[in-house]
């Protein structure tokens, strides 16, 4: 159900499950092993599935002792297939095969340092576009990096070199040093969320002397300082907190009460025309490509991110169109809270959506009965979800299932949770 190092979709892993449990019930029968709660072969790690792990009896028959070295050679082949194939995922020649998740030692967060920098295995003639960041979240960093990778496997003009940063470690000198000359020869830079003033410092001073040089500086929301680095063509944000400016005035003017950063950027999304026909057509063509890389970045999924990459690079880093492919496909969202479950068709926004779902179509699934099963209400963080950095959700619902629980998994994009709690977790 697993390969080394690497977490199947929840969608697939359930389906593996169901075969696992059914060549259970055939290796018993065959074999002559007996139930029990031990190791699984080739080091499978999961409790949730320790009640199907199988102990050999002390004693065989001839028959089962011959099938065992029948299957034996057929089981090692299968395995050597498994690794071929996982090794080969990151040089696929399509990028809808390379695997989002994270490939080092982080597994959780999928932040591993070995992750940080991406380099094209084989860059041949291609065009290389270079991209630096800094991000708050280290869950974003497993987003770029497989982003990067996936352009690096679909694209056959051009590859992208990448380097990455969390906000904290340049408080590191030897990282800061690096960081300086990462950002002198990069062509895009993207920074998000860096509120801590000295940090705030540091970014300042490594990408402000090249930020005429590079093709793209897209930083999201920040400090003002870091916030008016941004250049994206003509557009700028130069002038935050100093002087008038016209889409800033117009995003504080229409910035909408009561609700998230996120779904308040894309109520001013839908209603930036109304701004963009008073600007020169240049400025609105670069205004609108912020707004644009702005949904993708909240969207968050490696899809999302590799997306804006090549939205940057096509437009404002190569004078002609490189790329190869399918059209770049549309900034994709979900709501900024809801209810998630990682089996789930889809993300539901309310509660009768969800416990039908559960109740008619999951529960039968795994077995559970949705009149005596205790429902565990569970939050958790957006970030998580928007960038596929979910293996520690996966793995508590699936534990807390396994043990005949049903869970109610609502998540936020705000660091107020009291909102969803109330609206999800009280049906009076």
């Amino acid at each position: 159900a697993a390969w080394e190092g690497q977490v199947f979709a929840a969608a697939h892993l359930e389906l593996a499950l169901q075969e696992l449990r059914m060549l259970a019930a055939t290796l018993t029968a065959a074999l002559g092993f007996s139930p029990g709660v031990t190791r699984l072969p080739n080091g499978f790690a999961g409790t949730a599935l320790s009640q199907h792990a199988l102990t050999p009896v002390a004693s065989r028959s001839a028959a089962s002792s011959g099938l065992e070295s029948v299957l034996a050679p057929l089981l090692e082949q299968q395995q050597q297939q498994q690794q071929q194939q996982q090794r080969r995922a990151l040089r696929a020649p399509s990028a809808a095969m390379v695997a989002t998740g994270g490939m080092g030692g982080g597994l959780f967060t999928q932040s591993n340092p070995e992750d940080r920098r991406v380099v094209p295995d084989e860059p041949g003639d291609r065009q290389i576009f270079k991209v630096v960041y800094v991000v708050l979240e280290s869950q974003y960093q497993s987003s770029l990096s497989t982003a990067c990778k996936r352009i690096n496997a679909g694209q056959e003009k051009v590859a992208v070199e990448c380097s990455g940063y969390i906000l904290e470690e340049l408080r590191d000198p030897a990282n800061f040093e690096q960081f300086k000359k990462d950002v002198a020869d990069a062509n895009i830079f993207i920074g998000s969320l860096i509120f801590v003033q000295e940090l705030a410092d540091k970014v300042v001073e490594a990408v402000e002397p090249y930020r005429e040089t590079m093709d793209a500086v897209c930083v999201f929301p920040s400090m003002p300082a870091v916030m008016r680095l941004n250049k994206i063509g003509s557009f700028t944000m130069a002038s935050m907190g100093q002087s008038k400016n016209v889409m800033l005035d117009f995003m504080k003017k229409n910035k909408p009460s009561g609700t998230s950063f996120q779904d308040g950027m894309l109520k001013l999304v839908r209603t930036l025309p109304k701004v963009l026909k008073f600007l020169p057509g240049d400025k609105a063509k670069d205004a609108r490509s912020f707004m644009m890389s702005l949904q993708y970045w909240l969207g968050g999924s490696p899809e999302n991110i590799e997306a804006l990459l090549l939205n940057l690079a096509s437009t404002y880093v190569f004078e002609s169109d490189l790329l190869t492919g399918e059209v770049v496909e549309p900034p994709t969202v979900i709501p900024d809270q809801g209810i998630w479950h990682p089996v789930a068709p889809r993300v539901f926004e309310t509660n009768e959506e969800y416990i039908q779902w559960l109740r008619n179509e999951h529960a039968p699934t795994i077995g559970v009965d949705p009149n005596k099963a205790p429902v565990i209400g569970v939050v958790l963080q957006k970030s998580h979800i928007n960038t596929k950095d979910d293996a520690h959700y996966v793995a508590l619902i699936m534990e807390i299932e396994a043990n005949g629980g049903l869970v109610l998994p609502i998540y936020t994009g705000s660091l107020d949770f009291s909102k969803p709690i109330e609206d999800y977790f009280f049906l009076n």
